[in-house]
């Protein structure tokens, strides 16, 4: 597998950051939309990014439904790994994830860009 066929994408933001959040998804939307393997690697307060509804109200005026994107991502198999101790530290423990959200931690990481990835963070 060329290392050009994977893609992490990096996620520190949630609500406060909306544009963060847009750029991660579309990014991640055309990863997968390109045949590409997409992960988004959830931390700091990008962790609630993975959670059922969060989404939903944020919003980028003039920009695409973020939470549209998230879904097309999700139905591609886009998927999204939350990093236990940032779950833990702000507090998402017992959050109910999106369909293809997993708590998942820096082994996980290595292991899915094993070979090589792209990287992109916001």
């Amino acid at each position: 597998m060329a290392a050009d066929s994977k893609v992490v994408i990096g996620l520190t933001h949630g609500a406060e950051k909306p544009e963060r959040v847009l750029i991660a998804h579309l990014m991640g939307l055309e990863a997968v939309r390109a045949g590409k393997q997409a992960l988004m690697w959830l931390t700091e307060d990008g962790v609630f990014v993975g959670t059922k509804g969060y989404i939903d109200d944020i919003v980028v005026e003039g920009a695409p439904s973020i939470a549209e994107l998230q879904d097309e991502f999700i139905e591609r198999g886009g998927k999204f790994y939350a990093c236990p101790v940032c779950v833990k530290t702000h507090g998402a423990e017992g959050s109910e994830w999106v369909a293809t959200a997993e708590v998942k931690g820096v082994p996980s990481l290595f292991e899915f860009s094993e070979g090589g990835a792209l990287t992109f963070n916001y």
